[in-house]
């Protein structure tokens, strides 16, 4: 996947090469035919609309793409195109609290189709509409609002905008670092080197097959942000890295007494205090991988118990399916997982038990 183009509230990035630096990418022409615009952003449930982002020019021909916040947590947005217009809208029904969303606008002019997603990084099932005959991107436009220029809008609710030239996938994310070590009945194997038909040991010593593998670069920003869980916290040998949305399965007499459960997950995001965990050192685009396991297993991930990749019943969802990670896998060789039953600890919950732990 090629990403382009990324952006924030302290620097602005564009190489029409590719981010990547290794030169391996053609450059980009002048109308963008296909590719993706993603943000992440707070937005808070009630408020009124106001713009997050987007581009305007009115010279040679005018063009605008927008995005706007509207009140209940959704987002509309309105790409211009000289006298076309298209226009799409997402409501999100939450709480009426502030959340983290993350937006993708990916289009394909070629096979006249647009989506216009909404995400809770947090693992809500996505929101989406398709679009249909969707216009180019000018690329110089997306570079104006990459880096800054005249005729951007840039919400400080906005945490990051990434633009790629392939078309993203939504739903279930990978969330482990391709070196991780998981553990195998051969021992330790890289996180990126397992594949189908391999197996792997679970937190209670059983042995699985692994039946899929999932790959994907992304934005190292905001949920994608790497992590460091630092040894000998969480039972670690060696420090890994992980994104901020993968969970660890913590146990003890503390989780036990506190929760009165066997074992808690934890988002690696909650843990981040400077010495159990830190932000890795920054980066433009980052690589994730995950295996998917017959029953959403436990993996052992240097000593440490994380999950698995959760993916439901996306069997059953031909358009999600299509839409995700694992597009092009038969349904028929994919498994089905219950919805976990640990509990899913708070950001308060999570420092309140590390503290314990280090007393």
């Amino acid at each position: 996947m090629s990403w382009v183009g990324l952006t924030d509230h302290e620097e602005g990035r564009f190489a029409p090469s590719g981010l990547s630096g290794d030169g391996a990418h053609k450059p980009l022409p002048k109308l963008l035919d296909r590719g993706t615009f993603m943000f992440e952003t707070h937005v808070a449930g009630q408020m009124r609309p106001h713009d997050l982002l987007g581009v305007a020019h009115g010279c040679p021909w005018p063009r605008e793409l927008t995005f706007r916040a509207i009140p209940g947590g959704g987002i509309a947005m309105v790409h211009r195109h000289s006298a076309d217009i298209v226009h799409s809208a997402l409501q999100w029904v939450g709480d009426g609290r502030a959340h983290s969303l993350r937006v993708s606008y990916a289009w394909d002019v070629t096979s006249g189709w647009a989506r216009l997603a909404l995400e809770q990084p947090e693992g809500a099932q996505p929101l989406t509409n398709v679009v249909h005959t969707p216009r180019p991107l000018v690329a110089n436009d997306l570079r104006d609002l990459m880096l800054g220029h005249a005729g951007r809008t840039l919400s400080h609710e906005v945490l990051f905008a990434a633009l790629t030239t392939d078309i993203t996938p939504i739903g279930p994310m990978p969330t482990l670092h391709p070196a991780t070590p998981i553990a195998t009945p051969d021992g330790y194997c890289d996180a990126g080197r397992l594949q189908r038909g391999d197996t792997v040991l679970t937190n209670t010593g059983a042995v699985v097959p692994v039946l899929n593998t999932v790959r994907l670069r992304v934005p190292a920003r905001g949920s994608f942000a790497p992590v460091r869980l630092r040894a000998p916290y969480f039972g670690l040998t060696r420090d890994i890295i992980v994104a901020p949305e993968q969970r660890l399965v913590l146990q003890g007499s503390d989780v036990e007494y506190n929760f009165g459960q066997e074992a808690v997950l934890v988002p690696a995001r909650h843990v981040v205090n400077g010495h159990a965990a830190t932000w890795a050192a920054p980066r433009a685009i980052v690589e994730y991988v995950q295996v998917v396991l017959p029953g959403h297993e436990v993996l052992m991930a240097a000593g440490c118990a994380v999950e698995s990749l959760y993916i439901g019943r996306i069997r059953r969802d031909e358009d999600r399916l299509a839409a995700s990670v694992l597009a092009g896998v038969p349904s028929r060789l994919l498994p089905e997982h219950a919805k976990p039953f640990h509990q899913v600890l708070r950001p308060f919950e999570a420092v309140t038990l590390l503290d314990q732990r280090a007393a």
